[in-house]
């Protein structure tokens, strides 16, 4: 008798519901809260110009996000948890403005305990808060989603900067909306004075606020606080000019646009002297390659050219900031990556961010995420990439030594064959593979959190220096013997941190569904066959 193709269909149906009773049924969370839903729900509580605004701002981020977010762990909705989403985020205003956001950075906690929604602080509305928390904790967000997200935080740091600019007019008994050039430079002058040093001065009286803002830019004026303020200046006239070329007079909203565009380029010129800082130390290695400094060189330039504010952090503050290699208690060495990104060689720019140098391994980290579009890769494939990879103070096309590839064989082997790109035990590695560039990640909880003063004292500056001239006058038997291993992997641990490792697992177990439904196609097919062979019997009865 023949059989019904629709009957076997419905019997392999039943067979599929059944595999994919769990995992499936939170596709259901598609027909539920979306990141087009999210929009309106922001016009509901900002307005429909914001709603406007912050779609506006979210294409425009969900482009620059596209290739991450594919590379990130998802959970079974195919969207991101509150670890990731602050992992994404703080390296997105990286990548676009050089902002270490605040409430985003790790700051020393476990990789897997952050939320962004520490950014917001209580910033926004209360109901629009609640909702984005909700969003995180009972569902992830999609790449709209985080976009979106990323796009009210842009727009709270927006809208910080008007604030500060009606501060700066009131402070200047500036009363009209359009003013003319000379007043126009004037005003923003002062604000991107105030705006460099981190000035905050919106609960003080205005005329003592008036006082402080003109004596901050006479100070710049006359060459202290800031030894690029000419070039920030010209950063300015040069943003000015693109907005509004040859204009006479300058509306409010034109003076807050060209601010707007200083601030989200002044990382660059910052970034112009994290370069040559990273030079000045790389002079100073204790050999080729280390990324390491020895204290007392690293206090030496500093003390010979009777400088301030140069290499001048004390041990304790270096420590407390992660930037002490103290594997040899007694040849404690500064890790230049480490001390590069340090929040003493930032701009306090604002309540939400500071701009600060560059981590170059945000960039290494984007080309890996846009070659592999994945979380994971074997170790062959990323010795393959990492290899030909250039970052600042590595040559290109680089080779890489047998230890650090059987490293990354041995971390592969910890996870089951690839190697997690999103962790701890791979960033570990790439700082070994360029030290001089890629941050060294500490464990968590290993850095005690005591506070210490920024700067050390001459007295102990003199000391370090003493003594690491009489270590390296003595004589190689007078010297601890160390390893091989403990020279170049003092460091190493074998501990590993997850931004999500519930994502992973998650994705484990998405593999094994696939396995799972690419055998049931099989069986079906030849479910199928034997039914066209056979007399219709069992259960799943076929007509």
């Amino acid at each position: 008798m023949p059989v019904s193709i629709n009957r076997i269909m419905t019997c392999a149906a039943v067979l599929l519901a059944a595999v994919c009773l769990g995992p499936c049924s939170a596709r259901r969370f598609r027909n539920g809260p979306s990141g087009r839903s999210i929009l309106l729900e922001v016009e509901d509580v900002l307005g429909k110009n914001m709603r406007k605004g912050i779609e506006g701002r979210a294409a425009r981020l969900e482009d620059t996000l596209q290739y991450t977010f594919k590379s990130l762990p998802k959970n079974e909705r195919g969207a991101v948890r509150a670890p990731v989403a602050r992992y994404a985020l703080h390296r997105l205003f990286v990548q676009l403005h050089g902002w270490q956001m605040k409430g985003l950075e790790l700051d020393g906690d476990a990789w897997h305990h952050n939320s962004p929604m520490e950014a917001f602080g209580r910033r926004v509305p209360t109901r629009l808060y609640n909702l984005l928390h909700d969003r995180l904790e009972n569902h992830g967000l999609d790449l709209l989603e985080l976009s979106v997200m990323g796009a009210l935080l842009e727009n709270m740091v927006h809208s910080q900067a008007e604030a500060r600019l009606n501060t700066t007019l009131r402070a200047l008994q500036v009363n009209s909306s359009e003013v003319d050039r000379e007043k126009a430079f004037e005003v923003m002058q002062i604000y991107l004075a105030t705006y460099i040093i981190g000035k905050e001065e919106d609960e003080q009286d205005e005329l003592e606020v008036a006082k402080q803002m003109l004596k901050t830019k006479s100070r710049m004026d006359q060459g202290y606080f800031y030894p690029r303020w000419t070039a920030a200046k010209q950063l300015l006239e040069k943003a000015a000019e693109e907005l509004a070329p040859r204009a006479k007079t300058f509306e409010t909203g034109t003076i807050l646009t060209v601010l707007d565009k200083v601030a989200n380029r002044i990382f660059h010129l910052e970034n112009e002297e994290c370069a040559s800082m990273r030079d000045r130390l790389i002079a100073l290695e204790d050999h080729e390659g280390s990324g390491r400094v020895p204290l007392g060189e690293f206090y030496r330039p500093t003390v010979q050219a009777l400088l301030t504010g140069s290499f001048s952090e004390s041990e304790g503050y270096l420590a407390r900031h992660g930037a002490l290699d103290e594997t040899d208690p007694k040849m404690k060495r500064v890790i230049i990556s480490n001390y590069l990104l340090m929040d003493s060689n930032c701009l306090a720019s604002s309540g939400y961010y500071a701009v600060c140098c560059i981590d170059v391994c945000e960039d290494l980290m984007t080309q890996l995420e846009m070659k592999l579009q994945a979380p994971a890769a074997s170790a062959s494939k990323l010795l393959e990439l990492v290899s030909a990879t250039t970052v600042p103070g590595t040559p290109g096309n680089h080779s890489i030594t047998a230890d650090l590839v059987q490293r990354l064989e041995a971390i592969a082997e910890h996870h089951g064959g690839e190697v997690l790109l999103h962790g701890r035990l791979f960033a570990q590695w790439i700082h070994h593979v360029f030290p001089r560039a890629c941050p060294f990640p500490h464990e968590a909880g290993t850095i005690a959190e005591v506070d210490h003063p920024l700067e050390a004292s001459a007295h102990d500056m003199q000391k370090h220096i003493a003594y690491f001239d009489e270590v390296s006058t003595s004589t190689l038997e007078e010297q601890p013997a160390r390893s091989r291993d403990e020279v170049l992997f003092g460091m190493w641990s074998a501990r590993e941190e997850l931004v999500e490792p519930a994502g992973h697992k998650e994705r484990s177990r998405g593999s094994l569904l696939t396995t799972v439904l690419m055998l049931l196609a099989a069986v079906i097919g030849a479910v199928v066959t034997l039914a066209k062979l056979t007399p219709e019997k069992g259960s799943c009865k076929l007509d």
